[in-house]
């Protein structure tokens, strides 16, 4: 009888550490989430949401003696008319003193600081995939590590007369 009580205390012994030890182990993690659920009649969304959740690199190519361009797309609609757009501040990239200016191009129309208008009202009543390009203007550039950014606003805009 002593050998049964022994034989079970070891093994309750053995299981009580072997689940300490895994609890030793454990790892946790939390991921954050987030998540934007536009309107059905007006939206201006990245294709890929990296372009502009991440940084995006405009480096210099030795092999080309341009800066790398930045390219996407976007999903337009409208449901009440056009599309119009503007940059809230002037493009460019900085290092210190030194300044690149940028060109910022969507639907193939440049962009400045005055709304304009990007997609029509015929097109942009469908879901319309409008392509993004930021580019560095000159040929020449400074060395230095450069940093900036191309916040954009993005308006519907009624048709003239009003509403349909």
């Amino acid at each position: 009888m002593f050998k049964k009580i022994a034989i079970t205390a070891s093994l309750a012994a053995l299981a009580l550490s072997s689940s300490v030890t895994f609890a030793a182990g454990e790892a946790r993690h939390s991921i954050s989430l987030i998540a934007h659920v536009p309107t059905n009649g007006f939206y201006v969304v990245p294709t890929d949401a990296d372009l502009v959740n991440k940084d995006q690199d405009m480096s210099y190519q030795p092999s080309t003696g341009k800066m790398r361009e930045v390219n996407g797309f976007f999903d337009v609609r409208n449901n009440n008319g056009s599309v119009y757009a503007s940059l809230e501040s002037v493009p460019q990239l900085i290092s210190g003193n030194e300044v690149i200016s940028l060109d910022v191009a969507f639907n193939n129309i440049i962009l400045t600081q005055t709304p304009q208008m990007v997609v029509g009202e015929a097109d942009s009543d469908v879901n319309y995939r409008a392509p993004l390009k930021i580019s560095a203007k000159g040929t020449t550039f400074n060395p230095g590590d450069y940093t900036g950014t191309v916040p954009m606003t993005f308006d519907a805009v009624l048709p003239v007369g009003g509403s349909r």
